[in-house]
C-alpha cells in the first residue's frame, strides 16, 4: 500500500511602507525634516505592512551624532499584514549644535 500526497506552497512576501508626516517615502529616499529646532523635533511616522507575513518593526540609526537622540515610540511593534502602526518620532538636537550632520535611519522588519 502506498499513499501519495503532492505538496504545494509558496513563500510569503515582505514589504513595508513608510510615511513621514503623512508623505510616502520609497526605500533610499532622503527624509525631509524641514527646519528643526535645537531640542525636541516631533514628527509623525506611520509604517504599513503591505506584505503577508507578521513583522516586528523597528528603527536603527547610522552615523547619528553622539549627543543627538532619535526615538520612535512604536519601536519593536509586531505588525500583522495589512495593518499599520502610527507613532511619534522625536529627534532631539543638543542646544550646543550648529551643524546638520549627515546621518540616516533604517526601517527594519523582522519575521
Amino acid at each position: 500500500m502506498n499513499y501519495y500526497y503532492p505538496q504545494d506552497g509558496n513563500f510569503g512576501s515582505y514589504n513595508l511602507e513608510l510615511y513621514f508626516d503623512d508623505i510616502l517615502y520609497a526605500n533610499g529616499t532622503t527624509i525631509q525634516w524641514g527646519t528643526c529646532e535645537k531640542g525636541e523635533n516631533l514628527r509623525n511616522l506611520t509604517i504599513v505592512n503591505t506584505g503577508d507575513i507578521n513583522l516586528t518593526v523597528s528603527i536603527t540609526t547610522t552615523d547619528l551624532p553622539l549627543e543627538w537622540i532619535l526615538e520612535w515610540n512604536a519601536n519593536n511593534t509586531l505588525l500583522k499584514p495589512s495593518y499599520e502602526v502610527k507613532g511619534c518620532i522625536n529627534l532631539t538636537i543638543p542646544q550646543t549644535e550648529n551643524t546638520w550632520h549627515a546621518w540616516a535611519f533604517s526601517l527594519n522588519g523582522n519575521a
